[in-house]
């Protein structure tokens, strides 16, 4: 009689393997209003996820992608792994609306992809930089429409430090983040 294989899960490598120095400090050529994007990132039931893989991926101030590589990191990326408490920190700046290739206006957000134990493929999303009345018209969030979901993807700005926006994710159950296929 055949045993069940027993569960295996992937990682954790995220934090060892796939790290940089600095990863944490989004990068730009040109100068706009710095702010922090932090939150934690949680599993189904509610437990901070302590060595998740958090990438960003934005447009800069004026609304425009970075192009190009030279090799190196390239502007406007991001990567940190979650702490033991599952907290996650990027520095960046506030990235301005933009067009996409319909010509649509997009609200200033943040693409984000999440790797994590457990998880074959990475888990993508967005994070808006606005409160809901001032991303009422973007292309995601009328996709989206039930603002109780939508609510899952805005950063919340801290009344104490406007520069410091929070955004927690959860993976799966009450509150879960909407996720994105690609």
């Amino acid at each position: 009689m055949a045993k069940p294989t027993p569960s295996q899960t992937v990682g954790p490598f995220f934090a060892r393997e796939l790290l940089w120095k600095d990863g944490g400090t989004v990068l730009f050529a040109g100068r706009g209003e710095r702010i922090t994007l932090t939150g934690c990132v949680f599993d189904g039931v509610g437990a901070p996820i302590f060595d998740a893989l958090f990438e960003t991926w934005q447009a800069d101030p004026a609304g425009t992608f970075p192009s190009g590589d030279d090799g190196a990191r390239p502007y406007g990326y991001g990567r940190v792994s979650t702490d033991r408490d599952g907290r996650y920190a990027i520095e960046t700046m506030m990235p301005g609306p933009f067009k996409g290739p319909g010509g649509e206006t997009y609200a200033p957000q943040i693409s984000v992809s999440i790797f994590a134990r457990g998880l074959l493929k990475a888990l993508r999303t967005r994070v808006f930089l606005a409160p809901l009345d001032a991303i009422k018209d973007d292309p995601l969030a009328r996709a989206i429409g039930d603002t109780t979901r939508l609510r899952t993807l805005i950063a919340a700005r801290d009344p104490r430090d406007p520069k410091i926006y929070r955004w927690d994710v959860r993976l799966r159950g009450a509150g879960e983040a909407v996720f994105i296929e690609l």
